[in-house]
């Protein structure tokens, strides 16, 4: 006897109808979103705080450069009493060297050649104007010389031609009001060798 083909016969039961997924209710859609924000917000206002922080001292510093009198510190390298009478002497510049989040004191920086003349003192950088070189003093010949390509410099720095210096010695502004209190304060600057015009170094 042929089985029924009905899927309603006797000793079968139909299948369960299938359910529809529910729809998300709007509110909840709402919720979700505001959370998300809420938690956004929560990990973006410490984060910014961190950040202002870790970027405070380069701001500090940014801000403190812009002002004239931190563009050119000046710097005491001697006492007036201890250099000698119209003999140039070779004198060490020592700073503290700070960066937006370290400090290192006592660093020589450079050097500097002082010559006494009465109670007026003239500052050369020692630093040869050619290609950077330390220029040495020839107390013999009453000259600087540069050990490095022979560029020679009178006492008061002007070149001694011909020379492969592109420029003179380069000067430095000696502070007049402490040198009356008898200290030596050089207005300290490092320039570029091998140019014509003196341009500034950062410092």
């Amino acid at each position: 006897m042929a089985k029924s083909l009905n899927p309603h016969a006797a000793g079968s039961s139909p299948p369960p109808p299938t359910a529809a997924a529910p729809l998300t209710p709007r509110r909840n859609v709402v919720a979700a979103v505001a959370a998300t924000l809420i938690g956004i917000f929560i990990g973006i206002v410490p984060f910014a705080a961190g950040l202002v922080t870790f970027l405070d001292p380069l701001l500090k510093r940014k801000k403190s450069a812009g002002g004239e009198d931190s563009k050119h510190q000046t710097r005491r390298v001697a006492s007036l009493d201890a250099l000698p009478a119209d003999t140039p002497v070779l004198v060490p510049v020592i700073a503290d060297l700070t960066d937006a989040w370290n400090r290192e004191p006592n660093q020589l920086i450079g050097a500097v050649y002082l010559r006494r003349q009465g109670d007026q003192v003239t500052c050369f950088n020692a630093i040869c104007p050619h290609l950077g070189c330390f220029v040495g003093y020839v107390a013999d010949r009453k000259v600087f010389q540069c050990p490095c390509h022979t560029s020679s410099f009178q006492l008061d720095g002007q070149r001694i031609m011909p020379s492969p210096s592109p420029r003179n010695m380069d000067e430095l502004a000696v502070d007049p009001e402490r040198l009356k209190q008898g200290e030596v304060w050089v207005e300290f600057v490092n320039y570029y060798p091998g140019k014509e015009d003196r341009e500034e170094k950062p410092s």
